[in-house]
């Protein structure tokens, strides 16, 4: 009894995280289970197919497979898109809940004073509830999983047991099927840190343990992900890791006209189960292209690799203003005498990953969703620059307090700006739907002439395929043919069309003008 007492009291402050985050998270769900986009309609259309055993159009190269995994238990519970979306929000939830308790296990690497331990732990309430009412995307899913995997190399007893070998290997490979990108970034990581583990231990028992985890974590990760490889590779009939890297490296080159969808015109779903063709962006016919083709292109390259480091830059200003200032300071304690070596080591650590997870990214393009991770490593790294400069008694205690206090705030702005400006976000696009699917039995094969991801929502939520947008075209008659080739029931005008007049003459109009902006053409007789 004593012992079970000790180890509440022991973690008293997580558990009050978890219960605070998991309350304050149902509460809220309601007001943002509406935000959707169409990456997650993607997602939520492949759990399905593996639901009804159409196994050839889930398999997906674009998209990884582990959310659309996680995904399908709860389908089985849901009737209809709406219960679905709100499921959905549900898993992100339970993952926010598993990444905070990687969090606490991945902090427990650093000596970090008890005061900032626990101030930080709070803080990811508001920061991962942001994370998980985002749109529907694997970023935090990826984010929780390689938080696991730090936790495992960042240990100091990893060379001591193959059982951290190991689990470096599951969880590399688990981040690789939840995002491509995971792939380069474990092996470029893995291997990079048991190299400076290996000629960092003059140790040669310690070192052959070391090689141990590495060649262990290595084959465990080639054998997971290797699977999958070979079943996308075998779907395209090309080796293929994944084809999100190829698609982002094409719609951003030289001569590239943007995303396929707004310039091809009208585009059929991959296969009948579709809401959209962006289901399956790898079928898209892009142009491609290699820094290496010649000298323009490669001045081309640099520069998007120039813009992205200014982008990501930001990006790290918009997780907190001192974001700069923490790695700065960081890299200035690295180089002070006065600091031991262990800790040296460690603020090397975060450094290193936060340069190399963000880094991989200004090669092609970078979000801030992509560098969740980030944001988690310098709310860490912020606590442990604190908590190194405390213990050199240079501030008094109301000092230390106003600056912890600041450091809290500035990773705590993103969070609650999120929160506030999203509040029932998406739901108009929602209610409108329902309206369109109860009043006017809006379903079938849909068209747009704008507005193209509220489309792919409308079609989600009324059960309907988007064909997308029309080509740009000066000639009625040649707009009116595209449609009518693909079979279109239902043309979407947002706002104003010069073809108002001949639409209407044509076809007719379904609400009668009573939507705001949008006027529905019903194309058969």
């Amino acid at each position: 009894m004593n012992a079970i007492n000790f180890k509440i009291k022991n973690n008293l402050d997580i558990i009050l995280v978890l219960i605070l985050y998991s309350l304050i998270g149902l509460i809220l769900i309601n007001n943002y289970q509406y935000i959707l986009n169409s990456d997650g309609i993607s997602y939520i259309s492949i759990a399905q197919k593996y639901i009804n055993g159409d196994f050839h159009n889930a398999i997906n190269g674009y998209w990884g497979p582990l959310l659309s995994w996680l995904i399908v238990p709860l389908l089985l519970l849901s009737s209809n898109s709406f219960n679905s979306l709100y499921l959905v929000k549900l898993l992100s939830l339970i993952t926010g809940f598993f990444t905070i308790i990687g969090i606490r296990l991945l902090i427990g690497n650093f000596e970090i004073e008890k005061t900032i331990k626990i101030v930080t732990l709070f803080s990811l309430i508001p920061l991962i509830i942001y994370f998980s009412f985002f749109i529907t995307t694997p970023d935090l899913l990826v984010t929780c999983i390689l938080v696991y995997y730090l936790y495992f190399i960042f240990n100091l007893e990893y060379p001591d047991s193959k059982f951290n070998g190991l689990m470096c290997g599951i969880t590399g490979a688990l981040a690789y099927l939840s995002k491509s990108y995971a792939l380069p970034f474990f092996l470029a990581h893995f291997i990079l840190f048991n190299v400076f583990f290996y000629f960092k231990s003059i140790d040669k028992k310690k070192r052959s343990r070391i090689l141990k985890n590495l060649f262990i974590g290595l084959i465990i990760f080639f054998t997971i992900s290797g699977a999958w490889i070979g079943l996308i590779s075998d779907k395209y009939g090309k080796i293929t890791m994944g084809t999100a890297g190829e698609y982002n490296q094409n719609v951003f080159g030289p001569e590239s006209q943007g995303h396929y969808e707004y310039y091809i015109g009208l585009v059929k779903p991959p296969n009948e189960s579709a809401f959209s063709a962006w289901e399956d962006p790898s079928y898209f016919k892009m142009k491609s292209w290699s820094p290496f083709e010649s000298w323009d292109y490669f001045k081309f390259q640099i520069k998007i690799i120039l813009e992205n480091i200014i982008k990501t830059v930001h990006i790290i200003e918009l997780f907190s203003i001192l974001s700069i200032l923490i790695i700065t300071v960081g890299i200035v304690l690295i180089t002070k005498l006065n600091i031991n070596s262990n800790s040296k080591d460690k603020l090397i650590y975060l450094i290193t990953t936060i340069l190399l997870y963000s880094g991989g990214y200004v090669i092609i393009f970078t979000q801030e969703r992509y560098l969740w991770l980030v944001n988690i490593l310098l709310l860490i790294m912020g606590g442990y620059v604190l908590s190194l400069l405390f213990k050199m008694n240079y501030l008094n205690k109301a000092r230390k307090n106003i600056i912890l206090t600041l450091l809290i705030l500035s990773f705590l702005m993103a969070p609650f700006n999120f929160l506030i400006i999203n509040f029932n976000a998406n739901k108009d696009v929602y209610d409108l739907s329902e309206k369109l699917k109860n009043d006017y039995n809006f379903h079938g094969n849909i068209a747009c002439n704008d507005y193209l991801i509220e489309s792919d929502h409308i079609a989600f939520f009324t059960e309907s395929k988007n064909f997308g947008m029309p080509k740009k075209t000066d000639n009625y008659n040649k707009l009116k043919a595209e449609l009518e080739n693909y079979n279109i029931d239902y043309y979407m005008v947002w706002g104003k069309s010069k073809y108002d007049n001949y639409l209407s003459k044509d076809f007719k109009e379904i609400t009668n003008g009573t939507i705001p902006n949008l006027r529905i053409y019903y194309l058969k007789s």
